[in-house]
Formats: C-alpha cells, sequence, structure tokens
C-alpha cells in the first residue's frame, strides 16, 4: 500500500523555507502515516527585491502565487506568515491552522548605539515597513528613514557598511534564522504595537479538502488562532492590509484575550490607539471590530485616507 505524500509550499526565501521546514516537522511528528515534501514556490515580492511593498500590490504580495499553486494542486498545503495573509481570503481557500505563536516584538539593530532613543540627531533608520517607519518617527521625527528590502544577511552587510545607523525587523524572523544575538533592543510591543499576525505561522488548504484541513488541525493552536481571528477582524474593519501604517496585537492575559491596536500617519505625526477585551474565544472576531469602530471613531479613518 503506498504512503500518500502531503506536498507543503512557501516562498522560497531562507526564513520562509525554515518557517515551513518547523511546520513540516511538525505535521510529521503528528502524523506519521504520510510522508512530506517540502517544495519552493517563487512570488512576486520575492522576485523583486528593489520595490517597495506597497508600490508591489501591498496586501498579498506572498500570497497569490501560493494558492495558485494550491489551486493547480501542485501542492497540498502552503506556509505562511500570518502577517503576509490579506485580512479575507480568496474563495476556495481556508485557514487550516494557526501555530503556537513566536515572539511578536519589532527588534533594533544597530553596530554603534544600544536603543532608539540612543540613535544620534538624523539618524538613517531602516525598514520597509510602513507602520514601523510611522513609529519610528514618532519616537524620534528626526530620524531619516532608510526604504530596504532583501533578505536580513544582505541588510546586516549594509549595516556594516554604514550605509544606515540602524534597522528595525521582527524579532521572531531573527530568532528562527538564529540570528538573536544581533539585536541590540526589543522595543515594547505596547507602545511598538507589531503587525497582525505577526510571529505567527499560518497554513491554508483549499476548502475542498476535507483530508488536509483534518490534518493541518492537529498542529492548530486555538488559542493563538483566537488571537490571530481579532486582529485579522480588526484590519477587515478598518479595510486595511499590512502596507499601511496600522498595529494590532491580541494576547492572553489573566484568561481573557486583550488587544492594543493604533492606526498611524505615515510621517509619524499622529498616533491614534485602541484597546478591549474579549472574555471568550467565541468574541475574538467581535473585539477585533470594537476596537477598530473606535479607532476610526477618533479619527483613525481620516489617517487611512492619507497612507
Amino acid at each position: 500500500m503506498s504512503v500518500k505524500t502531503v506536498r507543503i509550499g512557501a516562498r522560497g526565501s531562507k526564513l520562509s523555507q525554515i518557517q515551513a521546514q518547523s511546520v513540516l516537522e511538525k505535521l510529521r511528528e503528528a502524523a506519521p502515516q504520510f510522508s512530506y515534501e517540502l517544495l519552493a514556490i517563487k512570488t512576486s515580492g520575492d522576485i523583486d527585491q528593489h520595490s517597495s511593498l506597497s508600490a508591489l500590490g501591498g496586501e498579498g504580495l506572498f500570497v497569490k502565487e501560493l494558492e495558485a499553486a494550491l489551486g493547480r494542486r501542485e501542492i497540498d498545503l502552503a506556509v505562511h506568515s500570518a502577517k503576509d495573509l490579506p485580512s479575507t481570503l480568496m474563495p476556495g481557500y481556508r485557514v487550516a491552522a494557526v501555530l503556537e505563536r513566536a515572539p511578536v516584538e519589532d527588534a533594533l539593530i544597530s553596530a554603534n548605539y544600544p536603543g532608539l532613543m540612543d540613535l544620534p540627531p538624523q539618524a538613517k533608520v531602516a525598514t520597509g515597513s510602513p507602520r514601523r517607519r510611522a513609529l519610528a518617527l514618532a519616537y524620534r521625527p528626526d530620524f531619516r528613514i532608510v526604504e530596504i528590502r532583501g533578505n536580513v544577511d544582505t541588510r546586516l552587510c549594509k549595516l556594516r557598511d554604514g550605509e544606515f545607523d540602524a534597522m528595525i525587523l521582527a524579532r521572531a524572523g531573527l530568532i528562527r534564522l538564529g540570528m538573536e544575538h544581533h539585536i541590540t533592543q526589543i522595543l515594547p510591543p505596547k507602545d511598538f504595537v507589531p503587525a497582525a499576525g505577526q510571529g505567527a505561522l499560518v497554513v491554508e488548504s483549499r476548502s475542498d479538502d476535507i483530508e488536509m484541513k483534518q490534518l493541518a488541525e492537529e498542529i492548530d493552536s486555538v488559542y493563538d488562532r483566537a488571537c490571530f481571528n481579532a486582529e485579522r477582524s480588526l484590519l477587515s474593519a478598518l479595510k486595511v492590509g499590512c502596507s499601511v501604517p496600522v498595529g494590532a496585537w491580541a494576547r492572553y492575559e489573566g484568561g481573557r484575550i486583550k488587544m492594543d491596536a493604533l492606526i498611524a500617519a505615515r510621517d509619524g505625526s499622529q498616533v491614534i490607539r485602541s484597546s478591549g477585551f474579549a472574555h471568550t474565544r467565541q468574541e475574538a472576531k467581535a473585539l477585533g471590530e470594537l476596537v477598530a469602530r473606535d479607532l476610526l471613531v477618533q479619527g483613525g479613518g481620516d489617517l487611512l485616507k492619507h497612507v
């Protein structure tokens, strides 16, 4: 009797392959009756390493080619960084699993300075994220922001060569790459609110593939899924994706889901914040909608018109 091979697709970047390999190993441990194969899928965002993410289309940039491979049945499951997912999936696809979340914080890396506030006047700070750009400028309006793309090794080389004074990256990615030792400051998430889904990995399947849905559920974290749902609900209610300066961080505290969120002006001149609680996992979606509504009442809609 032949053993079914489950084909897992992910972006071709080093980090994406490391993340997908960790998912593969969890699946193999949970369901050893299958064999597993990892496939690298080139995406638009990986091919063009020079244009900004917003110029390339922003939301869903790293997802659509993986979904196309799912649709053609070239792969059975796709692994994404949760922050790359659009707030609403295309018809025919589902989030089959949300894995236990890694640390959510943003991290500062600098060769010469221990923290964000220690950087010299007019310091060059590199980031490819509109949210990180806005929050860095909210802390220090004098910063000169440098748009940067590419893998972490390339960015570290540019930092060492003096092209900028510091850069801001996701702590989770640095941990997964074994590069956490480069971090000079972990930015506090209650102030420097992370992107929705930051630190989480998601497994996507075709909606009609019940076997793969049931397989992925073996590694699903119901608590992290609830937080993920709250954050995506906020994005959906705001009608925004990952290419705008919006932060959302839901987590369990004291038996409840707490969410902090913000909308920032692109230049950091204004940051609108809100927070809220939900008592059960079933209320996660409503929590995201509630916090989004409060952000809009405070004037967040006007900020979003100009980003």
